[in-house]
């Protein structure tokens, strides 16, 4: 199974900086944050609660070519919880200009008012040991 491990401890962490640097250096941490129907973790919350995100590490593409659609699936998930939060800044930030192209296209259809979508380019170093990893997870779906 793919070590996915490095994503949390750190893919996430280096979007968190860069979060808490493009909005004046606000420090943003991981949060659960409550509803009446229960709550939602989400990747990055300021904290003073005015920025809230959530963070997509995947690619548009499944090993056979066709759409990645369990991302995309949790992506949309992510953008509902979005939708019920009272923030200023409410986002989705990806790792990859194509899959966030995705997301927006496929986001139209359950609207996305006031939520930003965001690309966050990460250092090559980074983004090498991430496409091992996301390689390592395309090969255990083929």
């Amino acid at each position: 199974m793919a070590d996915t491990r490095f994503i949390k401890r750190e893919v996430e962490p280096y979007i968190r900086k860069w979060l808490s640097r493009k909005f004046r250096g606000i420090p943003v941490i991981e949060k659960s944050m409550g509803f009446q129907s229960g709550s939602h973790k989400f990747d990055g919350v300021s904290i003073d609660e005015t920025i809230v995100a959530s963070f997509l590490c995947n690619r548009p593409k499944t090993g056979a070519g066709n759409e990645n659609t369990g991302a995309v699936r949790k992506a949309l998930n992510d953008l509902q919880y979005l939708r019920l939060i009272k923030a200023n800044k409410r986002l989705i930030v990806c790792t990859d200009k194509d899959f966030l192209a995705l997301i927006k296209k496929r986001a139209c259809r359950i609207g996305t008012d006031g939520i930003e979508f965001v690309f966050c380019p990460l250092p090559d170093s980074l983004r090498q040991r991430l496409e091992i990893v996301l390689n390592e997870r395309r090969k255990e779906q083929a």
